[in-house]
């Protein structure tokens, strides 16, 4: 029985024994595996500068544009350069080696010496618009990798990135639509458009979800739906001719807050098709109503004298009508006027008499109204940019307290100067 105890043993010793040299066999193989990279600065690379190291290129379909890159050599010895054209195989558009030339197509460099190439780059008549890459390799030296490239890491390369673009054939009047909106009213603005190509242009305007409002929560409820919104527009622009987009919106009589979004025109261009928003036309509409109680202010008297009141609007309310689309405003839009009372400690009104009424501008030449010049044939070259109006009120009060009421109408926003002893 001691016996075969102690042969049991063994045996279960020898297995341990040789479970951890099957282990340890298949660890190595595992690091064995693993390819041994030699270190980049002990490759034996050639010592080439190149300057510069990267070039942007915007051009049309049909033109070219020339570069230069000076290579020094700084090595000891001569090196001769064959540069190539490289192209990735990968990337929004993919061009043909042919774009590139470079010139000269070989040159020995001596010791210390620089060499300057040219690199042509021609853009054929019927390139697509968009972004392409390409690279020029100056020798076939590549920095080593442990894992497969889709594409080899040239050492010596000169990067050129280029930017294929026409100028767009049809031109929007304004990027934007902001208002101020009342609820429960009804407003209706245009969005024009010129085709300044030689062919029709289809168009198809559609509100955009891509410029909802956003806080620190997420979605921001909208003053709106959507369905307070129509677009009614032409299917396409004429070649040479204008069009208007109509946009009307019918404002909820419960509606508060603001709405943000946008129109997608639809513009079948391809200047446009690259750029999400060069389709956009933004839309800012802040909702207000009427206050239904006036605005109070209690101010105190030393001694029985002269008081005058001025009440002014905000100059740039009219702001709004000169970022909206119409141009002009609203059909709804009407002068900001104020009602305005007076009221002694004994609760009795004072008489209060208007001295003057002042409406004050402000006007821009198109300097900053970021209208296309083909607009400016339409609306002219003065934009009025804001209006204000200015109420003046004189009163002979007593000694005590007072209380000023102004109940505001067609504005947003007012100033008052209550000015006490006889300034008159």
């Amino acid at each position: 029985m001691k016996k075969q105890l102690v042969y049991a043993l063994i045996g279960l010793l020898m297995l341990s024994m040789f479970g951890g040299l099957a282990s340890s066999q298949y660890a190595m193989k595992e690091v064995r595996a693993v390819p041994v990279m030699q270190p980049s600065d002990v490759q034996n690379f050639t010592k080439l500068e190149i300057s510069p190291r990267y070039g942007n290129l915007q051009l049309q379909p049909g033109e070219n544009r020339e570069l230069t890159v000076t290579i020094k050599n700084k090595e000891t010895k001569s090196i001769t350069v064959s540069p190539h054209a490289e192209i990735p195989p990968y990337g929004e558009y993919v061009m043909d080696k042919e774009w590139i030339t470079v010139t000269p197509a070989n040159a020995e460099i001596l010791a210390g010496s620089s060499q300057k190439f040219t690199i042509k780059t021609s853009v054929p008549k019927d390139a697509s618009i968009g972004y392409y890459n390409a690279m020029v390799a100056f020798t076939d030296e590549t920095v080593p990798s442990p894992y497969p490239q889709p594409f080899p890491n040239y050492v010596h390369a000169f990067s050129l990135s280029i930017n294929v673009w026409a100028p767009p054939k049809v031109q929007i009047q304004k990027p934007y639509i902001t208002d101020q909106l009342e609820a429960g009213k009804e407003y209706d603005y245009k969005i024009k458009l010129k085709n300044t190509g030689d062919k029709a242009v289809a168009i198809d305007p559609k509100l955009s979800q891509q410029d909802r409002m956003y806080g620190p929560y997420g979605a921001m409820e909208s003053a709106f739906s959507d369905d307070a919104i129509t677009i009614t527009a032409p299917k396409e622009i004429a070649a040479g001719q204008s069009t208007e987009v109509n946009i009307h919106v019918k404002v909820p009589a419960d509606a508060k807050g603001n709405y943000r979004g946008a129109i997608d025109l639809g513009i079948d261009d391809p200047s446009f098709r690259r750029d999400d928003w060069a389709n956009m036309v933004r839309l800012e509409f802040g909702i207000w109503k009427q206050p239904t109680e006036p605005f109070v202010k209690i101010f105190t008297t030393k001694e029985a004298a002269p008081v005058t009141i001025e009440i002014s609007s905000n100059l740039f309310e009219g702001m709004y009508k000169y970022f909206a689309a119409s141009g002009a405003g609203t059909k709804n839009a009407k002068e900001p006027s104020f009602t305005v009372t007076l009221t002694g400690s004994d609760n009795k009104p004072i008489l209060l008499t208007k001295t003057k009424t002042v409406i004050k501008g402000g006007v821009s030449l198109g300097g900053m109204s970021m209208l296309p010049p083909w607009e400016s044939e339409s609306e002219g070259i003065y934009q009025e940019m804001g209006t204000q109006y200015i109420e003046t009120y004189t009163a002979d009060v007593p000694a005590g307290d007072l209380e000023l009421g102004i109940m505001p109408q067609n504005t947003q926003q007012f100033e008052y100067t209550i000015t006490m002893g006889n300034n008159r």
